[in-house]
């Protein structure tokens, strides 16, 4: 089993929107920077298995942009990824299945899972938006962000 873990793209700030928090979408240039990333992505990954996402917008969003590069994937939204998930949460939500998983939701969720998984409760992650850490196995294999993709910058 192979997680990609991603966490979302840049999202409108919250003092600029007026609505629930899991409604906040992607701004203009965190559709743009989800776009330039996941095509540098699919070099590295060509192929993934399921795409699970939390609902909130922005997440969201992001998942289904990525969905774009992944057309066979199958596509999961789930509120157990909603901020606040954990590891209890994500076990729950890829019970029974196999392959390349990408899991798209928020920090620092993203990170307590990882240390969870990797049975590391010290370990520090900064996700920049958005970024990629691949746990194979429990050993972390690769952590790709934004800004260190030649594509992206």
């Amino acid at each position: 089993m192979k997680y990609l873990f991603i966490r979302h793209s840049l999202a409108v700030e919250r003092e600029e929107f007026l609505g629930h928090d899991f409604d906040r979408p992607l701004s203009e240039k965190g559709v743009k920077r989800a776009k330039k990333f996941f095509k540098e992505v699919k070099k590295i990954y060509p192929d993934i298995d399921y795409i699970i996402t939390s609902n909130a917008k922005r997440a969201l969003q992001t998942a289904e942009i990525l969905k774009n590069f992944y057309p066979k994937s199958k596509f999961i939204k789930t509120a157990k990824l909603l901020p606040g998930a954990g590891i209890k949460e994500f076990k729950e939500t890829v019970a029974n299945k196999n392959g390349i998983l990408a899991i798209v939701a928020h920090q620092p969720d993203i990170e307590e899972i990882i240390k969870s998984l990797m049975y590391a409760p010290n370990l520090k992650i900064k996700l920049s938006k958005p970024s990629l850490v691949e746990i194979e196995e429990n050993i972390l294999k690769a952590l790709i962000s934004y800004k260190h993709l030649k594509g992206c910058e």
